[in-house]
């Protein structure tokens, strides 16, 4: 009897990964070695280690102190980096894939502290009030219909500088003790918001890895379930979209109270000096701002630039600006919800009810989902189909 030898077929050989990949990958590299050599010089020289430790901090690194922080930061350097080489040269690998999920979990473990949410806040607080008035007032004096509205933000500047809250010392001061504040407090948030940087880079790549194990678009990871049709991302990405803008609306009002003679949420024994009521009104301009613009996602001027935009008005607006933009601040929301959780039930043990008003203020997870969700909702919905396989339906407009 003749026995047939059968050959197996020759392993085909893995597509090379996208140039997108290959950027994102570059950068997970780059930010390996930056993370390496830091640990390296925190070890070197005691000196250079941020106060993770500082009062009020409960995230990892402030638990494990300088040295074991820097073993972990040099740990997970390290591993990136050998996994950034590894899907370079297996993009395919589902085993990657799986280990790059695993790098970017463990850097948003590191990353949970409420350090990255205060700065983000207070950046927010100082910088996004002023620039919305900068940029409205140029864009309304070019246009009529909102020429009207000018007169508004006018009485509200001018009942400012009335009040003091506005006035040109009150500002100085102002800026003066944030400068203090941030050269002595802001390093230790600003690496975990790095590590956060990289916990996003890990987990896009993983992403887009995946997509490819399994035989998806590598652009739009198409064919996908039917929740992810334009159509249907608009229904539930709605009742997502209403649920973030709700979540800071408390915080924003609260905040608001400090320029009323009845300020709730005031440090113990803190006065309402100008500066001090300047501050509150910037914190809680910035979450009444963070909620308009989460109802931009529904809207038709988060689809174009409305009117009184400079240069932009009546452009497109790009799908990668919103859902950055709050893809960031839920990122920040879940990995701020561990130590903001701790804070809250440390004050509850200890008999203060304003352990109950923390959870109630700042309901990051709940918050962070929901942003998070909508943002998905708002890039589905708009995405329209892929240029690359040609799969998809076209984007779906609010407008419809």
């Amino acid at each position: 009897m003749t026995v047939a030898h059968t050959q197996d077929a020759p392993p085909r050989s893995a597509a090379p990964p996208t140039r997108t990949v290959q950027r994102l990958l570059l950068g997970a590299a780059g930010w390996s070695l930056l993370q390496l050599l830091l640990g390296v010089r925190w070890i070197v020289d005691p000196d250079s280690w941020p106060g993770f430790d500082d009062e009020g901090r409960v995230g990892l690194l402030a638990a494990l102190h300088r040295i074991p922080s820097a073993w972990l930061v040099i740990g997970l350097a390290a591993t990136g980096l050998l996994l950034a080489l590894l899907a370079r040269w297996r993009p395919s690998s589902r085993a990657v894939a799986a280990a790059l999920a695993v790098q970017a979990g463990l850097l948003l473990g590191v990353a949970a502290d409420v350090g990255v949410l205060t700065l983000l806040g207070y950046l927010c607080a100082i910088v996004g009030p002023a620039a919305f008035l900068v940029v409205f007032a140029v864009g309304a004096v070019r246009d009529r219909r909102v020429r009207p509205w000018l007169l508004g933000v006018g009485a509200l500047v001018a009942a400012g500088v009335v009040s003091g809250v506005l006035r040109p010392a009150t500002i100085s001061r102002l800026a003066g003790q944030l400068s203090d504040g941030f050269a002595e407090h802001a390093s230790p948030p600003a690496h975990l918001g790095l590590v956060l940087v990289g916990a996003a880079l890990f987990g896009t790549v993983a992403v887009l890895l995946r997509r490819a194990a399994t035989g998806r678009c590598r652009v739009c990871g198409r064919p996908a379930a039917r929740w992810t049709e334009p159509a249907a991302a608009l229904r539930w990405g709605r009742v997502a979209t209403w649920i973030a803008v709700a979540c800071p609306l408390p915080y924003a009002l609260v905040r608001m109270t400090w320029l009323t003679p009845w300020p709730l949420g005031m440090p113990e024994g803190g006065d309402l000096e100008p500066a001090m009521r300047l501050f509150g009104l910037g914190l809680g301009f910035a979450a009444l701002g963070g909620a308009v613009l989460t109802a931009g996602l529904l809207r038709p001027w988060g689809e174009t630039w409305p009117s009184w935009v400079p240069v932009l008005r009546g452009r497109p607006v790009p799908v990668v600006v919103p859902v950055l933009a709050g893809g960031l601040v839920a990122l920040v929301l879940l990995a701020s919800t561990p130590g903001m959780v701790a804070l809250a039930v440390e004050e509850i043990a200890d008999g203060n009810p304003m352990g109950w008003l923390m959870l109630l203020l700042f309901p990051t997870l709940p918050w962070g989902l929901a942003l998070g969700a909508a943002v998905t909702a708002y890039a589905l919905r708009r995405r329209g189909a892929c240029r690359t396989c040609g799969q998809g339906e076209p984007g779906r407009s609010v407008r419809a």
